[in-house]
């Protein structure tokens, strides 16, 4: 491990996450000015900015180690190591402008943040999230919407000297996507796709929910989370707080963040039948409209036809692409409805999206490598290629992806063995699991949409946070450093 390399990979990084603090510091001098936790507020953004200029600083001129000499070793510690410091780094103003005084707490918001996750300790009396001071609410916001695509893809289009050694990063990153294959001359200018398109559908959002009627600091912090998938809102009511114009547009751009960013470029290449071509997204819209016909007929009616269909499409939606919000009690809803909503915390978004969950992609694959094997035991002898399309899937890749289900299998029970361990019932344990491997955010029963996480031990937390991460980085960029392989040269 060239730990010279790491570090300084990590310094820009850092350094990076420090000067994102500025715009939520410009929001607390705006809004918050006269309030008496300005000025710890202030200190907060101020603090942690100058103490990541001051960890960049010493890494450069310090350590002096190189950012191009990045391997597949150092990839995956950079990624891993990325994400903790930038977690570490950013629950610093919760923690200096008093919004929370709990370490624990801080750091399960922020890596529920920044792992587009949603999952919340804010909600009890005392510790309402209107309560949160402007420039706090903006960054914890903020942190969702850097999280989406990624702050190491982000790092790599804005420094093109990494070469390629950001190849390795981004892999490291998404080791299951598909979106960053070496279809450019240079990774950069893919990052830079990405980030540049991730930032054109994000400043469309802003201006369709500020002509729906919110403010422009309710307009941002939703965008942030909607395009993030991710599910914050300065509002305990959520996206509920807005009337039907508003939650409709969240839907659609909800459903657009859930989708392969890949087809989005297609289209901005003028070629929208790219859509209809992928089987992902064939999947994808087939699942989410058959979730939305059979909540249409499953929930009672609470009101007029349009709000019907508009709350069961909303739920199915955000829990279909792990954003999390929530405008109704859906914890209340018929068995059958809230059994399928379980069901779409594990389907996820598409792969290439902002969304969590295992991807339809890995689901479609599995289906077909079953039919492959019903086939095998009638044909023992016929050659049977598993396709996406019409490309054939390789088998090194068919493996990732088996693996990658059983990883996931052993993270949830883990996970739910946790939460029954601190006494939760079965329900509360396994729904809890499966939202934070999934990066969902509201579970069911204890962990409900209408509850929150502060209750959970201290230990629990610890292990939530561990499997928001885990999911958010695909398993095996975070499993893969517990490894002795890693390690030994």
């Amino acid at each position: 491990m060239n730990w010279r390399a790491v570090l300084a990979v990590l310094s820009y990084l850092v350094l990076l996450l420090g000067l994102c603090q500025l715009p939520p510091l410009a929001i607390a001098l705006f809004f918050d000015s006269g309030y008496a936790h300005e000025v710890r507020e202030i200190l907060g953004f101020a603090l942690t900015t100058v103490l990541a200029i001051g960890l960049w600083a010493g890494a450069r001129f310090g350590i002096r180690g190189d950012p191009k000499a990045v391997g597949a070793r150092e990839g995956f510690a950079i990624v891993s190591f990325s994400w903790i410091a930038a977690v570490v780094l950013g629950m610093l103003p919760f923690l200096i402008s008093g919004v929370t005084g709990s370490v624990t707490d801080a750091f399960f918001e922020t890596m529920s943040g920044f792992t587009t996750t949603g999952a919340t300790v804010f909600g009890d009396p005392g510790a309402e999230i209107e309560n949160i001071p402007h420039g706090v609410q903006f960054w914890r916001c903020m942190t969702q919407w850097l999280g989406g695509m990624g702050i190491v893809v982000l790092s790599v289009a804005l420094l093109s000297f990494l070469g390629v050694g950001g190849y390795r990063l981004i892999k490291a990153e998404t080791p299951g996507g598909i979106v960053f294959e070496r279809q450019r001359p240079r990774i950069t200018d893919a990052a830079k796709e990405m980030w540049y398109l991730y930032l054109g559908i994000s400043a469309l959002e802003v201006i369709a929910l500020k002509i729906a009627g919110t403010t422009w600091f309710d307009a941002f912090c939703h965008t942030f989370t909607t395009m993030s998938t991710g599910g914050y809102s300065p509002h305990v009511e959520s996206v509920g707080y807005f009337g039907p114009a508003v939650q409709w547009i969240v839907i659609a751009f909800m459903f657009v963040a859930g989708a392969n960013f890949a087809l989005h470029a297609q289209l901005v290449r003028r070629r929208p039948s790219a859509y209809l071509r992928d089987p992902e997204f064939r999947v994808y819209l087939g699942v989410i409209l058959c979730a939305i016909v059979i909540g249409a007929f499953v929930v009672p009616y609470t009101g007029s036809v349009e709000e019907q269909i508009r709350v069961v499409t909303f739920q199915v939606v955000s829990i279909g692409t792990t954003t999390g919000y929530a405008t109704a009690d859906f914890d209340r809803w018929p068995q059958l409805m809230r059994l399928l909503l379980v069901l779409l915390m594990f389907v996820g978004g598409s792969m290439g999206s902002t969304g969590g969950g295992m991807k339809v992609a890995r689901l479609l694959i599995y289906a077909k490598v079953l039919v492959r094997e019903l086939h095998r035991l009638l044909y023992p002898h016929a050659v049977r290629a598993v396709r996406a399309g019409e490309k054939v899937i390789e088998p090194k890749i068919i493996s990732n992806i088996l693996a990658f289900g059983s990883v996931y299998s052993m993270c949830f029970v883990l996970g739910a063995l946790v939460m029954a361990g601190c006494g939760y019932d079965l329900v509360s344990s396994a729904s809890a699991s499966a939202a934070a491997l999934g990066n969902i955010g509201p579970g069911l029963a204890a962990v409900g949409p209408m509850a929150n996480w502060a209750h959970l031990p201290a230990v629990a937390k610890w292990v939530m946070s561990f499997l928001m991460l885990v999911g958010r980085l695909e398993l095996f960029s975070v499993i893969i450093l517990f490894s002795p392989w890693v390690w030994k040269k």
